[in-house]
């Protein structure tokens, strides 16, 4: 009695826009309620058919409330685009799903990405996408559940690309769009597929994850970036924002790096399922560094925007920010779980990538080896292949990316066709666009540019931070050595390459991954000081 008045009369009031306690009398849509009670009469009823039915049965009840979920939610989305509606103002739910607002800005969200993958989640949850298998009581096997997953691969897996997609190239045109997303939906249903299997198969039945891991990274990755390369945008570099290459190996690197998790969080474990697992995580790293030097390049150099963060470039900052992703590789003395098979589940004669000397004692030599290892690649290429002419294969590397000399460097920033061959860009423009960071730009271009080999004017520069880069090579093996072995170097051996950092810094100063790693190894050799000392 007490909640009519405390309860259902203010329902009663919002449903029927006279309630005289708002501060706005709005009243929704009978078409949104409907929506609304659909929805929530579905997800109650699948509730409680899978609590007390967790073995099978009420297939009949759960068809009928799946169904109705479903119409609930389309429904409630999109009920302002139903004929008849009182207002032709659109909810703000409705917008932002369906990118009705996006008419004046030209970008679309790609909410109805994220309303599939919700809905694969909760029909996952709620019962009737079950994805572990499910035995009736006669212990017959489940012939159901590949179809199971087959339908949750392409509800989420083609929502969660769609969304990508249509954030990162929503600005462009129809056919690299195109292309692009059915590249993502094909890699994201595979690999969505490929994750949840990894996780609820038995060990027995591993091998079905490994074929499909294969056919996935060895097979489909290629491919289909191949086909990506075909869209050929000219709104965007291949791997800046909005570029296909960027796109396709985000969304491969964000499901490489679930299925790394999904494996990692099996009770039982072989070391071929921590080979795959560490496989993905390997995958999922190498697509993040990608995108981060695709989209920054080593110094930041004929970028829009912002490059440096206090003076240190973006590049260098994401590398270590990227690097804890490594954390999540397993080696075979790691694993604290109590029933662990010790042989494959399979006679395949490839197992992943076994660390059998990974611990967790040396749990931060991968993140530092591979640290070190992009920056001193990234050294390499500044000194010997940045302005080479890679501009020429514009499929992969984009067609107004030409440096061939230490003009076309400084042209790059500033938009003139002095020597680069492009459309010339509104020079007083582009300057108050970057009028803020032109000074710094044009410092880290002149010191780039004096790096290497194809844009230095004289061969001393590159010569020296070549120098350099050997220079510091010793701190680093040293240091990697000792995070991955326990064992530090003689005190000696500190003592004499430790100084070398120090010259590294000063004669790299042009190529900042150069600068880096030289800093790494200075205060790891540092560190190895103290320690030897101490003991």
């Amino acid at each position: 009695i007490a909640s009519v008045r405390l309860v259902l009369e203010p329902l009663v009031g919002l449903l029927t826009g006279h309630n005289n306690t708002a501060f706005y009398v709005t009243s929704p849509k009978f078409s949104e309620v409907l929506g609304y009670s659909a929805a929530l009469w579905g997800v109650s009823v699948l509730s409680m058919v899978n609590h007390y039915l967790p073995n099978g049965g009420g297939e009949v009840w759960k068809r009928v409330a799946a169904l109705t979920l479903i119409m609930g939610l389309f429904v409630s989305f999109s009920a302002p685009a139903f004929p008849g509606s009182a207002t032709s103002e659109s909810s703000d739910l409705f917008l932002s799903v369906s990118s009705n607002s996006a008419v004046e800005s030209e970008v679309a969200t790609g909410g109805w990405g994220l309303v599939s993958a919700f809905l694969a989640v909760l029909l996952a949850l709620t019962g009737p996408l079950e994805l572990r298998e499910v035995k009736d009581s006669a212990g017959r096997k489940d012939s159901r559940q590949f179809l199971r997953l087959m339908i949750f691969g392409l509800m989420f897996g083609c929502g969660l690309a769609w969304f990508i997609v249509m954030q990162s190239m929503s600005k462009d045109v129809f056919i690299p769009i195109f292309v692009t997303a059915f590249s993502c939906m094909v890699m994201s249903t595979l690999g969505t597929v490929c994750a949840v299997m990894g996780y609820f198969l038995e060990t027995q039945e591993f091998g079905e994850v490994e074929q499909i891991a294969n056919v996935w990274a060895v097979v489909a990755f290629p491919v289909f970036f191949v086909i990506s390369s075909v869209s050929l945008s000219a709104h965007a570099h291949p791997f800046g924002i909005g570029g296909w290459a960027s796109t396709y190996l985000s969304v491969c690197g964000l499901l490489a790096g679930a299925f790394c998790i999904l494996v990692r969080m099996r009770k039982d474990k072989t070391s071929t399922t921590r080979g795959y697992g560490n496989v993905g995580c390997i995958i999922s790293w190498l697509c993040t560094i990608i995108v981060i030097y695709g989209r920054y390049g080593i110094a930041g150099v004929g970028v829009v925007g912002v490059t440096t963060v206090v003076g240190i470039p973006v590049s260098i900052l994401a590398t270590l920010c990227a690097s804890p992703i490594l954390i999540v590789l397993e080696g075979e003395g790691s694993s604290s779980s109590k029933y662990t098979h010790q042989r494959s589940s399979t006679k395949s004669k490839w197992h992943g990538l076994v660390l059998t000397k990974l611990t967790r004692r040396n749990w931060i030599a991968p993140l530092l080896i591979g640290t070190v290892g992009v920056f001193i690649t990234a050294s390499l290429y500044a000194i010997f292949l940045r302005g080479c002419g890679l501009s020429k294969f514009s499929f992969l590397f984009g067609a107004n990316d030409v440096i061939t000399n230490q003009e076309d460097v400084f042209s790059h920033i500033f938009g003139s066709k002095r020597t680069t061959g492009i459309g010339a860009l509104d020079d007083v423009a582009t300057m108050a666009q970057k009028s803020v960071v032109h000074t710094k730009t044009m410092i880290a271009a002149a010191r780039l540019s004096g790096s290497g080999i194809w844009t230095a004017k004289s061969i001393i520069g590159p010569f020296m931070h070549l120098l350099g880069l050997a220079a510091t090579l010793p701190s680093l093996q040293f240091l990697v050595q000792h995070s991955w072995y326990g064992k530090a170097p003689l005190f000696g051996k500190l003592v004499l390459a430790l100084p070398l950092n120090i010259l590294s810094i000063i004669v790299g100063r042009g190529i900042p991954s150069l600068v880096a790693a030289a800093t790494i190894g200075l205060i790891g050799g540092a560190l190895q000081l103290t320690t030897i000392k101490n003991r």
